[in-house]
Order: C-alpha cells, then sequence, then structure tokens
C-alpha cells in the first residue's frame, strides 16, 4: 500500500494529502510503557520535499487501517535546503491535557460510563470497550482529562484513540479501551527469514517471589497511620482465585516461583523472596489484593525482552512468535514498542518485557549504593541502561523542579547532549503549569502545557520582550515599532509621558500630574497637547482599516490663551450644562422633542420681502402682513391660525402690522406688543419693551435684525413653546390651535392664551377672518421669475450669503417667495423635506409644490427654461470639467443659446462671487434637477 501523510491547518482542515514519490521520511513510533501510569506513547517524523503550503501545517496523519488513521501535532517543524521535516506527538493526549475535569466522582461504575463522563464536554466519543473490565471507584476532580485517563489505565486496562478522516477534514475523534491492546496474531518471526535481527536481553534483578500490599494510610499530622490491608481476606484456588492465601495473612506468594528463585537455605529448601508494595490511592481490601497479584505476576520472574529488526511488521500490543532455531529461541511473546519506517517496510519491534522501565526500577532501589552494585552482575546493557537512569535522575529527568533536556527528548537531536534547562512550578513537567525554558534560543516562558510553544521573552542576541514586564519600575525608557521610528513614546524620569516626533525632536503631547501651583502637589491626571499639533480622540473606520476618525479633537491652533475644541458626530450629555459665552447653532434647536426655533422666508431688512408678492398686496401694511402670513403658514400654521394672529397684531399695531413699533407712552415693542416689565420670559423686569425683544431674539437664537418681521414672526414661534402660550381656554395645546380650522376662534384663544389681557376684545375676531378672506386664496407673483434675475444681475461681483453656490438659488428663491434655503441669505430654511447641505439635492430635499415651483428630474435640454435653477449631480460634467464630488453645484439659468445656457453662479471658475456664465450643454445623465418658479 502506498504511503501518504495527511497535513491539516489549525483548523483541523484539510491542506494537503502528500504521496510517496515527494515524501523522504515517515518514521513512526509507538511505545506501550510497562508503567500504566503513561498513556501510549506515539511520535511521527515525517520529512518531505519543500512545498510552500505546508507551512500552514499544524496536524498531520497516517492510515493505520482503512477505518481509522493516527493523528499527531506537529510540535517541531525545520527547514533544510529543500526539506521540510516535521516532527509530531500524539494528538489526543495532547488535545485531551487542555480539557480540565472540574468534578467527576464514581464509585464501583463501568469504565464505559465513566469515560462518559470525563468527555461530556468534548467532541471525543466513546468506542470499542472490552467486557470483563473492573469498575472504578475513584475521584476525579481538578485534573486533566489526560491525567484522568491515566490513572484510569492505572485501574487494569489499556486505551488507544482512533480517528475518521474524509476530503475536509477530521470528522470523528473516539476512545477504544482493551484489557490489553492488540491480539494473539499468527505472525512468526524467524531469524533469517522476516526478522533480520534478534537481541536477546535479559533482567535478572528485582525477582520477588511474595508480596506485602499495603494501601492508603490516614492522616496523622505530618505523616500517614495505619494503612489498608488485605489481612482479613481469603483466596482459595479450588473457588477460582489464582492463588491460596488465608485469614489473617498479609502477603501473597507464587510457591512454584519460590522453588525456582526463592533463597537458598542450608536444608535444600528455598525461602521465598518478599518485598513491600504500596498503593497509595487505594482503600478497599479486594481492589488492594488484586493489585498486589498483578503486581506479584511482573516480580516473581525475570524479564525478557528481545529486539528484532524485521520486514513486515504486527501491530503493537499483538502477541506473536518469535524463533532464533541456532539458538534455541521459541517465544511467544508481545510487541511492546514498534519503530515502522513506512518507505522503506522495515520495523524495529521491541517484543517481551520492557526492560527499560524495569531497570529504571532497578537501579533506584539501588539508592546510589555503590557496593551493592557490585553484587550484581549487569549485562553491557543493563549497565547502559541503569546509567542513563542515573542520568536522567541528575538532571530531572525523573522528577524535580528543574531538568535538563538533550537532543532527543526536545526532538533537535539525536544526541544526549544538554540543549535546554526547564524550571517549573512542579516536580515534573507532567504535574507543572508553569515553566521556565532557557535554550539557543533565548528565554522563553510557557502556559498550562509543558508541549505548548514557548513565548520568547528574552532573546539569545540580548532582545527583551516588553510583554513580560507586568510588575515594577521603568524611567527614562522610549518606546518606539521597528518599521516607524519617527514617533516614539517615552517614559520620562519627571514622571511624564511624552508623545515625540523624532523627525522634528520635539514633543506633541504629553500625559502627567495635575499640579496645585500653591501647595505643587499632585491633585490630578493632565493630558496635554502642544501647540502646532493636532490631538484627537477617535474612532476606527472598522477592525481592518483603522485609520481613526476624530471625536474629540483639539487641533494644532489651540493654546493656552485661545483654547479650541471640536466635537464630531453625534452624541449626548447627562446633567446640567452651563455656558459662558454665544452658541451659534447651525440647524435646529428642540426642546423636549419640540423645535424652539422657528425658520421661514419671511423678509428682513424693514419688513419687506424685496418681491414675490402677490400682485393684489400693494401697500405696505399688506406686504408687513404677506411677510408674518407666508412664515406661518410655511411653519406648520393653518391658514385660520396665521389669520388669528394677524388679526391681534392689527390691533396691537394700531392697523399698521409694523414689527418696528413701540406702545404709546407704554413697555411694549413689536407685532405682538412684547412687555417684559412684569413677568419677563427671560431676565429681569424691564419698562424698554425693544431691549426686552432683543433678549428674547438672544436666547431664541434668531440672528435676524430683531425690528423685521421675519426675525419677530420667529419670535413668535419661538415663545409659542417656552412659556408665554398658558392654555387657559380651548384649544390649550400649541399643535391644536396651529392645525385649527376657524379664523375667529384662532383670534380668540390666541388672544387669551398668549396675549394674555385682562379682558378679550371681540373686534379681534373681526379682524381675523377679513385677513383669512383677502389672503386664503393668493399665490405669489406670476412675474416674478424676470424680478428675481433681475435682482441676482444686480447682485453680480459680489460675495453673497456664506460664498457657496447655494447662496445663488437661496437668494433667488427667496427674493421670489419660494422656498428659503439659507446658505446666510436673509431667507432662512422652510418647507424643508430632505438633506440641505449639498447643492445636488435641492430639486429634492424642499416641498417644491408647496410653493407652486415645479422640479423636474435629470431634464432634457427641451426642459430648459430661463428662470429655473439648475443643480449639477455630485461630480458631474459641467462642460470640461467635473463639479464636487460631495456635494454637486447649483445656478440659476438666465438665457438659452444653440446647444448651451447661460447661468449666475458663484464659487466656480471666477471665485466666491455671484457671476455670469456661458455652459454648454453636455448631457440630462449630469443634471439632477431643474426647478422652475411660476409662469
Amino acid at each position: 500500500m502506498m504511503t501518504s501523510v495527511y497535513f491539516f491547518d489549525e483548523q483541523q482542515h484539510l491542506l494537503r494529502i502528500v504521496n510517496e514519490k515527494e515524501l523522504v521520511e515517515v518514521v513512526q513510533e509507538k511505545e506501550i510503557t510497562t508503567n500504566k501510569e503513561e498513556l501510549l506513547k506515539d511520535t511521527l517524523n515525517v520529512s518531505t520535499i519543500y512545498d510552500e503550503e505546508l507551512k500552514a501545517a499544524s496536524y498531520m496523519a497516517v492510515k493505520e487501517s482503512s477505518e481509522s488513521y493516527s493523528l499527531y501535532r506537529i510540535i517541531t517543524d525545520s527547514e533544510d535546503k529543500n526539506i521540510f521535516s516535521f516532527v509530531g506527538i500524539a494528538f489526543a493526549p495532547d488535545e485531551l491535557d487542555s480539557y480540565v475535569v472540574k468534578n467527576v466522582s464514581v464509585k464501583n461504575t463501568a469504565i464505559k460510563t465513566t469515560l462518559q463522563k470525563l468527555l461530556v464536554d468534548t467532541e471525543w466519543q466513546v468506542g470499542k470497550v472490552d467486557s470483563g473490565l473492573p469498575s472504578i471507584t475513584a475521584d476525579f476532580s481538578y485534573l486533566s482529562i489526560r491525567d484522568a485517563l491515566k490513572e484510569l489505565q492505572t485501574k487494569g486496562c489499556e486505551i488507544l484513540f482512533k480517528y475518521k478522516i474524509d476530503g475536509i477534514g477530521i470528522t470523528e475523534k473516539w476512545v477504544e479501551v482493551y484489557q490489553e491492546i492488540g491480539e494473539r496474531s499468527n505472525q512468526r518471526f524467524t531469524y533469517g527469514d522476516k526478522a533480520l535481527s534478534i537481541v536477546k536481553e535479559q533482567d535478572r534483578n528485582q525477582v520477588y517471589t511474595s508480596l506485602i500490599g499495603r494501601g492508603q494510610g490516614e492522616d496523622v499530622g505530618d505523616g500517614k497511620g495505619k494503612r489498608t490491608e488485605f489481612t482479613a481476606i481469603e483466596w482459595k484456588k479450588a473457588n477460582g482465585d489464582p492463588l491460596d492465601k488465608p485469614k489473617g495473612q498479609n502477603w501473597l506468594e507464587f510457591p512454584e516461583m519460590t522453588k525456582q528463585y526463592g533463597i537458598p537455605l542450608k536444608n535444600g529448601g528455598m525461602r521465598k523472596r518478599e518485598k513491600v508494595i504500596t498503593f497509595d490511592e487505594i482503600e478497599d481490601p479486594k481492589e488492594l489484593l488484586q493489585q498486589t497479584y498483578t503486581s506479584l505476576v511482573d516480580y516473581s520472574r525475570p524479564l525478557t525482552q528481545f529486539k528484532t529488526e524485521i520486514l513486515g511488521g504486527d501491530t503493537i500490543g499483538n502477541t506473536v512468535t518469535i524463533h532464533h532455531h541456532e539458538r534455541n529461541y521459541h517465544y511467544q511473546t508481545r510487541i511492546f514498542k514498534v519503530k515502522i519506517d513506512h518507505l522503506t517496510g522495515k520495523v524495529e519491534a521491541g517484543l517481551g518485557d520492557n526492560i527499560t522501565k524495569s531497570m529504571s526500577k532497578a537501579a533506584s532501589d539501588l539508592k546510589g549504593n555503590v557496593a551493592s552494585l557490585e553484587e550484581k552482575k549487569m549485562t553491557f546493557y543493563d549497565s547502559e541502561e541503569i546509567s542513563k537512569w542515573q542520568d536522567d535522575i541528575i538532571r530531572g529527568a525523573k522528577g524535580g523542579s528543574i531538568k535538563l533536556m538533550n537532543g532527543i527528548e526536545t526532538g533537535k537531536s539525536n544526541s544526549r547532549e544538554p540543549y535546554q534547562m526547564v524550571f517549573m512550578n512542579g516536580d515534573s513537567l507532567e504535574k507543572s503549569t508553569n515553566f521556565l525554558v532557557m535554550n539557543s534560543d533565548g528565554i522563553g516562558f510557557v502556559k498550562d502545557n509543558f508541549a505548548n510553544k514557548p513565548k520568547t521573552a528574552w532573546t539569545i542576541d540580548g532582545k527583551f520582550n516588553a510583554d513580560f514586564i507586568q510588575a515594577g519600575t521603568l524611567e527614562g525608557v522610549n518606546v518606539q515599532t521597528k518599521s516607524d521610528n519617527t514617533f516614539q513614546i517615552k517614559l520620562q524620569s519627571n514622571g511624564t509621558i511624552a508623545f515625540r516626533n523624532q523627525k522634528r525632536n520635539e514633543e506633541e503631547a504629553w500625559i502627567g500630574a495635575t499640579v496645585n501651583r500653591e501647595t505643587n502637589e499632585p491633585v490630578g491626571v493632565s493630558i496635554c497637547q502642544i501647540p502646532g499639533y493636532q490631538f484627537s480622540i477617535g474612532s476606527a473606520v472598522s477592525k481592518e482599516e483603522r485609520a481613526p476618525g476624530a471625536v474629540f479633537e483639539i487641533p494644532k491652533e489651540s493654546n493656552a490663551n485661545k483654547k479650541i475644541w471640536r466635537l464630531h458626530g453625534q452624541g449626548e450629555i447627562n446633567g446640567d450644562v452651563n455656558i459662558n459665552g454665544n452658541l451659534n447653532i447651525k440647524g435646529k434647536l428642540f426642546l423636549n422633542g419640540k423645535e424652539i426655533t422657528g425658520n421661514g422666508n419671511g423678509s428682513g431688512g424693514n419688513g419687506g420681502t424685496g418681491g414675490g408678492y402677490p400682485p393684489e398686496v400693494t401697500t405696505q401694511t399688506d406686504k408687513f402682513a404677506w411677510d408674518l402670513w407666508s412664515f406661518l403658514t410655511s411653519n406648520g400654521y393653518s391658514p385660520a391660525a396665521a389669520a388669528g394672529i394677524l388679526g391681534n397684531v392689527q390691533q396691537e399695531t394700531g392697523g399698521t402690522m409694523d414689527p418696528d413699533t413701540d406702545q404709546f407712552d407704554g413697555p411694549a415693542y413689536g407685532l405682538v406688543q412684547w412687555d417684559g416689565s412684569s413677568y419677563p420670559l427671560v431676565g429681569s423686569p424691564t419698562w424698554d419693551g425693544r431691549e426686552y425683544v432683543k433678549r428674547l431674539v438672544g436666547a431664541a437664537g434668531i440672528t435676524n435684525d430683531y425690528k423685521s418681521t421675519l426675525a419677530q414672526a420667529k419670535l413668535i414661534d419661538w415663545c409659542m413653546y417656552n412659556g408665554q402660550w398658558i392654555g387657559v381656554v380651548n384649544p390649550t395645546s400649541v399643535n391644536a390651535f396651529k392645525s385649527i380650522a376657524d379664523p375667529a376662534t384662532a383670534a380668540y384663544a390666541f388672544e387669551m392664551n398668549f396675549e394674555r389681557p385682562e379682558n378679550a376684545h371681540p373686534e379681534r375676531q373681526g379682524y381675523a377672518q377679513e385677513w383669512y378672506n383677502r389672503f386664503k386664496d393668493l399665490k405669489p407673483s406670476t412675474g416674478a421669475g424676470k424680478a428675481g434675475l433681475e435682482h441676482l444681475d444686480s447682485l453680480v461681483g459680489q460675495y453673497w450669503g456664506n460664498g457657496q453656490c447655494y447662496a445663488v438659488p437661496a437668494e433667488y428663491s427667496g427674493f421670489l417667495g419660494g422656498c428659503g434655503l439659507d446658505a446666510g441669505t436673509k431667507y432662512g430654511l422652510s418647507h424643508v423635506v430632505g438633506n440641505t447641505s449639498a447643492a445636488a439635492d435641492i430639486g429634492s430635499s424642499y416641498d417644491w409644490a408647496a410653493v407652486g415651483w415645479k422640479v423636474i428630474y435629470q431634464p432634457e435640454y427641451k426642459d430648459l427654461v430661463v428662470g429655473a435653477i439648475i443643480n449639477w449631480k455630485r461630480g458631474g460634467n459641467i462642460g470640461g470639467f467635473n463639479v464636487d464630488y460631495s456635494y454637486g453645484h447649483t445656478g440659476v439659468i438666465r438665457g438659452l443659446v444653440a446647444g448651451g445656457f447661460q447661468t449666475y453662479e458663484q464659487n466656480i471658475g471666477k471665485g466666491k462671487i455671484i457671476e455670469r456664465y456661458e455652459r454648454t450643454w453636455v448631457g440630462s445623465s449630469e443634471i439632477s434637477s431643474i426647478v422652475i418658479p411660476p409662469k
């Protein structure tokens, strides 16, 4: 069968299958240890022709059968010329070492049920479980699943891990449990045939034919008291027990083995060789007796081990026969170790007893007694194993908080020469969770599992990783990235953190203590911007696009004498706010959800609109009244409500409707004769009506001339929501009043709820009805377009409004009585239904139909008319170049010529002044809309 190695990425998805043609080495080693406290040892070494794709490999697998695979986690990889090499350790123990069993306690529970409880939080399943396995009584608390399985194995079983793989990745993982791994095989390995070599090794050391078993002891202060024994239990072969042991006897013996391996006596007999064996974790006498018997089976005979190099091999754990006819070796024995070369088919196998572990026990018992060494006749192999064991003791491999590791253990070489030193917080690698590793790379740390990759703290060439600085004091330290040394953070000895521009060799900002100038004591923390540099706190666009957009900003122009800051984006203030200084709001102002600053298209100056009056409106009184009517009906007041207010204004102004009206010999002023002498809405009482109106205009944030109809119309609307309206008669609410249908009722309600006289004036209801009848059916002048163009022509060469293109249609529409576009002109925003920031959106951002204007979107050339507002789309071609890509552009058509048109525009070509332009027709796709006034 052709050998292939399967490589997987970090998510255990199949990365690539490398076949035999690309493989240089595939060597798999497995070993069943005599001490069942260790799971099956399993490693894989793979070398393959270099492939860039394999750099992403984290796991690898080889096929064991048609049903399952052996899976390994890659712990090291290396590149040498054109060869890529990997070393992997068994995946299952490594993964299960990262799961912690919190509290699983079982008593006389089947192994399968115990396993299911241990694996409940994992993706592992329980597969085949041999029958006849012992029941488990144990407490698994706060140890890894790997350690729990090792403890389970000591109860009398052996554990295997298996996997299923498809074209996507690893699909199934399961655990199998056997009394012994493997089966009786028909394989025969004969020297000269399948067995290329056979080496027999025998361990005659540590043969005991009798064991005294002792279990868990009672805690008595700093030691152990009386231990568990099996003295009271009786065994009889006649009852099926393996040995005879009467009650009252605290030891077990193999009489047959005593006859063969016991201590010779003068009378020709043989005395049992006895030893005390202790099981600290066993408290049940029956279990103690069974475990003592199991150990006696191993101790009561010499151990025999065969090393053989064979072709074809067999499965680890299987029982096979091995033959060497010349030396009369004929054994039926178990394979406990295999080293498989998957490319050549050669297998180095260890069969029989795993002497390596037994020799370790022997050497352990010597306890450094050199004299006792002389009493033992050892083979070269025996002495070699003891020397290895002693070496392991010296360098901490058998326990201790310091371990000196060689190249074999680390996978770096085949040498026992020291490679690295490990300091740990336990007495072995398996029982520790924190490690300090020193080797040729430097000093690093490992957490949780020693198999995890170390994180380097200090490289061998002297570079220190600042991630490991978690305590202590740093002083006078510079921090900068390797790729960008133009910006540096400096921890200064005076206690401040400085942010430095290294190119200019100067600070941009610093963080430090706020010091009381009188006591020179620190009272807080300061973040200080240095003039000439911007400081901001912002938000990134996304996790990937990390460049910040400022939310809070101190611009570079700011300094201690001229403090400047800006806030960007939406926000919220919870609590009281005091503002000392002017407040300029570009937009609407709301109080408890109500707009408190009215905006309209009423007049500026002395109350006149400058044009756009219906032909029926001729006198100055009517024009004052029309300006107020236009504002109110444009800002949510019904015609009847507007007429009700006009009826009151007529009497308050003595019939002139002039906003600049003082009360004769009294404290009131304006359209509604505001009076601040008794109960002012703003400030202290005053007899000066003009002063009081100025206060109100300031409080409302109105920037128009206080003497104008527009300013006072806005002020009436603001006062409605800010304390002037008292709701003593129906309709009691402002919103109900604004939708009223009867002018007379409106006049009475406004008088009693807003004007608040001692007695009502019924004549005001008649005035209201007259204004209603006069204005309800009127429209702006049909000849206004021409007047508007003449007005714009008179402004040519002047900076107008806010200097932007938007100011041209704003002035034009306002002059003609259309929608209010603001843009710094005297015609505030009105009829707004959309985005008022972009010229391209003028056609869709206002309710043009409400004022009798017509909108055509993406017009053809034939749709253009003189007097229309023309709006180019964002980035539209105006004839030779493109307009602004964020806002578009706008102007007013003043004439049509063959293939083109003439305009008034601002802030394009000739600067921020209104100028005449000649434009060619590029196409309807470049124009977002035109807006045509009434004809």
